[in-house]
C-alpha cells in the first residue's frame, strides 16, 4: 500500500437536502477525490469511522459506498490492510483493429497468457453460420486466459477458419508469450473490418473459476467477427474480461 490519505478536500460535501441518497453523494465525493489527484494510486482510504466524522454520515452510508466502489474496481479492499484506491482500469482505444497483446503493451503492460485449449477441431452449427462455411469446414480454436502485468483479467476464445489460411502452422505456434494477430500480420493475413458486440452480465460459476473472481462480480462480454480484405468471415472471438480492471472505449469517426 501507498500512504495514509490526509489530504481532503472539504469542498465538496454530503448534503442532506440533496435528493440524492447519501451513499451516493459520498461515492461522488471520493471519486471526486481520486480524480483531483488528492488520493492518489495506493494511498490507503481514511477508516469508516474516520469517513464518518468527516463526512458527517452514519456508518452504513460509509459501507455502501465504499463497497460499490469495490465493485466498481474504483477501490480495492484487502483483509487485514484496509481499503486503497485502486490502479486505474485497462483502457485500450480502438480506432482500427488490433489484439489484445498490442492494446496492452501499448499502454506499457506486459502480456502474457495460458493456453488452455490449442487444436484443429470440425465446425458445427452455430459457426457454420456466424463464419458463412459449411460443416466441412476446419476451425482452428484457441482458447486463453489472458494476464496483464501477471494478473488474469480476461478469458478469449477464438475460432479460426483454418481453410482460408492452411499454410500457417497454428497448432503449434507458442500463444503463451505471442500474438495472434501479430503472427498473422506477420504472414501477411490482413484484416477488413470487425462487427463487435459488448454487454454486461455476472461471472458465474464457470468465469469466476477461469478469472478467480467471485461468481456474482461484473464482467464484460465481447463478441467479435473479423473479416478478411476479400470480405471473407475469417475469426469468430468470444472474450470476457474483468469488469473491475478493464473498460472498452472506441474512437469514433
Amino acid at each position: 500500500g501507498g500512504i495514509i490519505i490526509n489530504k481532503i478536500s472539504t469542498t465538496n460535501k454530503v448534503s442532506r437536502s440533496n435528493p440524492l441518497p447519501l451513499y451516493i453523494q459520498l461515492k461522488e465525493v471520493i471519486i471526486e477525490q481520486i480524480e483531483e489527484k488528492n488520493w492518489k494510486h495506493g494511498d490507503t482510504l481514511p477508516s469508516e469511522v474516520e469517513l464518518q466524522k468527516i463526512y458527517d454520515v452514519s456508518r452504513t452510508t460509509v459501507r455502501q459506498a465504499i463497497t460499490e466502489l469495490v465493485t466498481e474496481g474504483i477501490l480495492e479492499r484487502i483483509q487485514g490492510k484496509g481499503t486503497y484506491v485502486s490502479q486505474p482500469k485497462l483502457e485500450p482505444i480502438r480506432p482500427e483493429i488490433t489484439g489484445f497483446t498490442q492494446d496492452m503493451s501499448s499502454l506499457g503492460h506486459q502480456v502474457s497468457s495460458i493456453v488452455l485449449k490449442q487444436e484443429i477441431i470440425p465446425s458445427n452449427e452455430k459457426l457454420n453460420r456466424i463464419l458463412e462455411i459449411n460443416s466441412s469446414t476446419q476451425l482452428f480454436k484457441l482458447v486463453r486466459l489472458r494476464l496483464v502485468d501477471g494478473i488474469i483479467i480476461g478469458y478469449q476464445e477464438s475460432f479460426i477458419n483454418y481453410g482460408l489460411v492452411p499454410h500457417l502452422d497454428l497448432e503449434n505456434y507458442d500463444f503463451t508469450n505471442h500474438s495472434l494477430y501479430l503472427y498473422l500480420l506477420d504472414h501477411d493475413v490482413t484484416f477488413s473490418e470487425s462487427a463487435e458486440t459488448l454487454e454486461a452480465s455476472l461471472a458465474g460459476e464457470l468465469y469466476s473459476e477461469y478469472l478467480q473472481i467471485d461468481k456474482n462480480a461484473p464482467v464484460l462480454k465481447l463478441s467479435r467477427v473479423i473479416r478478411l480484405q476479400n470480405g471473407k468471415p475469417f475469426e469468430y472471438a468470444n472474450m470476457v474480461y474483468r469488469a473491475d480492471k478493464y473498460k472498452y472505449s472506441i474512437k469514433l469517426r
